[in-house]
């Protein structure tokens, strides 16, 4: 199958939608299907080609008008070029221009899917230009439904993270950890510094615990406008000073491998791929009840769950973690298991399923309008 993907940016710094469509393009082109990829450029262009993807560069970013309108004639070129039979937009302006470019533009007759990576965007109706849409949850197709999005278009791909192609060396690579016994218990946060990450709700967390674990300490890794807020938040909380705001880090597994809990106390999420690399490295976890999270964390059986906004159910969480080895042996052992469902290759071929769905029903309707010519 032919298949393009489009998506404004290929940045190599943490950005989920970048990481899951590039995992979703190397690992569709690995199964041997012909897969292309227009964005502006970024730092996983390399992996693309190594992966045997042809990465097209042409202006995608939506503030950017001018230079975006300019490019127009570029990437109507590409696509009369490429000749795909499925373009898959992952980002909202890329799915409206992909649908306005096949109704008036002259760029082809493909079949155009979209996914809703957040699905907590009020903009992301702008997805169902989709003749199907991809959601990542149970929770994110009951959304757009109330939201007024066709059932017919609807379908649910959650994202994978094992075997990532981003990531193969850096499992191959990978140190053991050293025993949880001969550790200081660490909290790990991976999250963009953002008030809707609950970070400040994980160092509010983190102060009501911090004499009963005076070794405890917290690491939040991520970067964000937010950051200055937290670092000040963190001086007002017991415990203050073993908080600890590192920055974006590119390859986290050493770090999750070596932490005690892993936190993710979002107000919103679809499906973030943050917890399933924490579950595919072993950590106990504590999420919130949010977006996809229940279904990540199989609606509790791969690890705790608790409210959004509610730093006072986090600390009974990590209490419960903390203060007891058996319960957090427990845990870790169960975050690792029934990980199958999380791999990379699943994502590809359930995502093609849906390609293969909508090639069908275009070429069935094309036949009922032959014979009604």
């Amino acid at each position: 199958m032919k298949i393009l993907h489009v998506a404004n940016e290929l940045v190599d710094t943490g950005n989920g939608i970048v990481n899951s469509a590039v995992d979703l393009a190397c690992t569709q082109s690995m199964a041997g299907h012909d897969v292309s990829f227009v964005s502006s450029g970024g730092g996983h262009v390399a992996l693309l080609a190594n992966h045997k993807v042809r990465h097209h560069e042409a202006s995608l970013n939506p503030h950017r008008a001018f230079q975006l309108l300019c490019g127009l004639p570029r990437l109507r070129y590409i696509l009369q070029s490429e000749k795909p039979e499925i373009v898959h937009a992952h980002m909202m302006t890329n799915a409206v221009l992909m649908r306005l470019g096949r109704s008036f533009g002259g760029f082809g007759n493909y079949g155009l899917v979209t996914t809703i990576h957040n699905e907590w965007r009020l903009t992301s109706h702008l997805m169902r230009a989709g003749d199907r849409v991809i959601v990542l949850s149970d929770h994110g197709k009951k959304t757009f439904r109330n939201r007024g999005f066709p059932e017919h278009k609807l379908r649910i791909v959650p994202h994978g993270i094992l075997h990532s192609p981003r990531r193969l060396n850096e499992v191959e690579h990978e140190k053991v950890a050293p025993p949880l016994q001969d550790r200081a218990p660490l909290i790990v946060t991976m999250a963009g510094l953002y008030r809707r990450k609950g970070i400040g709700d994980l160092i509010a967390a983190f102060g009501q615990i911090a004499d009963e674990f005076p070794k405890a300490s917290v690491l939040v890794l991520g970067w964000g406008p937010d950051q200055g807020s937290f670092e000040r938040q963190k001086t007002s909380v017991r415990g203050g000073e073993r908080i600890h705001l590192q920055g974006f880090v590119a390859k986290p597994r050493r770090i999750l491998r070596e932490a005690t809990v892993f936190v993710l106390a979002s107000h919103t999420e679809s499906f973030p791929l943050s917890l399933a690399e924490a579950r595919e490295a072993g950590c106990a976890i504590v999420a919130t009840t949010v977006g996809g999270v229940p279904e990540l964390l199989e609606h509790g059986r791969a690890g705790l769950l608790v409210p959004p906004h509610d730093p006072k159910a986090l600390a009974r969480a990590l209490r419960r973690l903390l203060g007891d080895s058996q319960e957090l042996a427990r845990w870790r052992k169960a975050s690792q298991t029934n990980l199958d469902w999380l791999s990379c290759t699943r994502m590809a071929r359930e995502t093609v399923e849906v390609y293969d769905s909508l090639l069908r029903d275009r070429s069935g309707f094309r036949e009922l309008d032959q014979r009604a010519g």
